[in-house]
């Protein structure tokens, strides 16, 4: 079966290896539960790059680039530096769309995730 579409997970990148590592285990986890490739990217400071993983779809054969920020809140990187990332990359790949989906965002699914562990620190410990 010939995949028409790719999605790549951008993150901001980090010098530190554990946050490398969770990002990764995100990615992992999102490429069990869909058809889709799935290819981590990052803008900065860790590998592949976003180039690299736009590289790849390439090499992949697919038509379309679904481009899913791993970011909480719609900042600079959002607005300009990501989408000036993509119009490079069709610039240089003519033969791909390019779609950026928004950030994470105030969806209340954060919320929950902070409330189930805010409750978790505040039950009663043994001691």
């Amino acid at each position: 079966m010939i995949q028409r579409e790719v999605v790549i997970v951008l993150g901001h990148g980090s010098r530190s290896e554990e946050a490398t590592r969770q990002f990764h285990e995100i990615v992992d986890t999102l490429r069990a539960q869909t058809e889709a490739p799935v290819l981590p990217a990052f803008m900065e400071l860790a590998e592949p790059s976003f180039t690299d993983a736009v590289a790849e779809a390439s090499r992949l054969g697919v038509r379309h680039v679904l481009v899913l920020p791993l970011f909480l809140f719609v900042g600079m990187h959002i607005k300009h530096d990501i989408p000036e990332m993509i119009a490079q990359a069709g610039e240089a790949n003519p033969q791909l769309s390019f779609e950026l989906r928004a950030p994470l965002g105030a969806d209340p699914r954060i919320a929950d995730i902070l409330l189930t562990r805010l409750k978790a620190d505040l039950s009663p410990r043994e001691a």
